[in-house]
């Protein structure tokens, strides 16, 4: 089957989703299916090019940064997509197609399905369900009409958790189901221990709002308080609060003990889950967070906050601990007890890979997508 993907980011830029897309596109291709995924340019990646059975067509966008894209820059590249996607759909001949976010990518879903009959799936990645993103409420009730459009001419609708199909039946009267994400338990594996270093805590992902990075940062200067023992706090990643979460880490008197690094290679990523003792993920909501699964399938415990798509993931005091985000004091009792009790880490740690080794493969994941295409006719 010849599989379209349509994602406004694609590695090297973007963040879960985009890396989603990439896993997916060649866990498709080792199942023997043809993958071509259509998505923005950014720096000098080439317009067209294909690697290990997958296509990667590149139309010419705005995008100033690799970490997030504004919504002037998303809407550059469904007009450019829009603009390539004919010429696309008649060289390619793709038999179906899944669409990353209802907005901004759905509406080239829907513009496939009525210019050659492509059937599609919209995957829901979080930030494009109404209710999670407050700041978004406006955008989300102007483009309501149009993006329950996009959602009732599809195939199907996925949702990464049960959290997040809750949530987008509850805007939505479409009908959602739920298949996770998946991580590369090959490559995101345990490393070798070093007892020399300082506990490490670590983080890794976007430096906005919803990932409750300031509440993190109160915990660790807290955490300083209570305890003797010598820890470190590494933050992976970049966003439009980078600075002034650093400012803030100098006003606590923490500074000394988090360091901050950018956007990393996935060779850089791999080596600082292998060389941290617990992953945090303190965020106000998620879809399926892909950096907790590959915490877990480096052996990690994580601690984060109980809300949809991090308690579809962490079991409590099985794989890490989840406390509530009102309570910052329980946090910090958490980033206490793992950091004491290394034993209880070790286990949570090696029950976490063990998990997602058996649960979470990339290839079961786009098997289920691709279940739902053959065979499918569309209504015109």
């Amino acid at each position: 089957m010849r599989v379209l993907l349509i994602n406004y980011e694609y590695p090297p830029v973007g963040g879960g989703a985009g890396n989603a897309t990439a896993f997916m596109a060649r866990s498709l291709a080792e199942l023997g299916h043809s993958p071509v995924v259509l998505t923005a340019a950014y720096g000098s990646e080439p317009a067209r090019s294909t690697s290990n059975g997958v296509t990667v067509v590149r139309v010419a966008a705005r995008r100033a940064r690799p970490d997030r894209s504004s919504m002037f820059e998303m809407a550059t590249y469904v007009a450019a997509a829009a603009l390539a996607l004919p010429r696309l759909l008649r060289l390619e001949r793709p038999h179906a197609a899944i669409v990353f976010f209802s907005m901004p990518c759905g509406p080239l879903g829907l513009l496939a399905q009525w210019w050659s009959g492509l059937p599609y799936v919209v995957s829901l990645r979080g930030g494009d369900v109404p209710g999670t993103e407050s700041s978004l409420g406006i955008v989300y009730s102007l483009l309501s009409p149009f993006r329950r459009l996009v959602l009732r001419k599809s195939v199907a609708v996925i949702a990464n958790s049960e959290g997040l199909k809750a949530l987008s039946e509850r805007v939505d009267p479409i009908s959602v189901q739920v298949i996770p994400n998946g991580v590369d338990t090959c490559y995101f594996r345990p490393g070798a221990s070093n007892s020399a270093r300082p506990f490490t805590f670590l983080f890794v992902g976007r430096f906005q709002s919803q990932k409750n990075l300031d509440f993190l940062l109160e915990a660790v200067s807290r955490l300083r308080q209570v305890v003797a023992v010598q820890f470190r706090m590494v933050f992976v990643g970049d966003g439009p609060l980078r600075n002034e979460l650093q400012r803030r880490s100098i006003a606590l008197g923490i500074a000394d003990v988090v360091t901050w690094h950018g956007w990393c290679s996935k060779e850089q990523l791999l080596a600082h889950y292998q060389s941290s003792d617990c992953f945090l993920n303190p965020s106000l909501y998620e879809g399926m967070p892909n950096a907790v699964l590959e915490a877990m399938a480096c052996g990690l415990p994580v601690l984060a906050s109980n809300v949809p798509g991090n308690n579809a993931v962490v079991t409590h005091g099985e794989t890490g601990l989840l406390f509530r985000l009102d309570d910052l004091a329980l946090l910090v009792a958490d980033m206490q007890r793992v950091l004491i009790d290394q034993s209880l880490s070790s286990r949570m740690g090696n029950n976490g890979r063990t998990k997602v080794a058996a649960d979470y493969s990339w290839n079961s994941v786009a098997l289920s997508y691709v279940s739902l295409l053959p065979g499918v006719k569309v209504a015109k």
